[in-house]
């Protein structure tokens, strides 16, 4: 499949059809990784794991200190 290359601000677009989009679970505002190997230009989905800042960190080790018998509880 041929894809025409258009400008998108001052870098460039190409269009990923919507087949090759849903193939790969592709959307909208989907993280995408170029690289270029031995002369191409790949693409790869990229899944982001959130990270929790400090603060949160800490309120989850606090609520699971306070509630860890709930916690295992329901895990069984």
């Amino acid at each position: 499949m041929v894809q025409k290359i258009v400008k998108y601000g001052n870098s460039h677009a190409v269009v990923i059809p919507a087949e090759l989009s849903a193939r790969h679970g592709l959307q909208a505002g989907s993280l995408v990784k170029i690289m270029e190997e031995n002369g191409r230009l790949v693409l790869c989905p990229v899944e982001v794991v959130p990270r929790l800042s400090d603060d949160q960190q800490a309120f989850v080790r606090d609520l699971y200190g306070k509630r860890s018998a709930v916690f295992k509880k329901l895990a069984e």
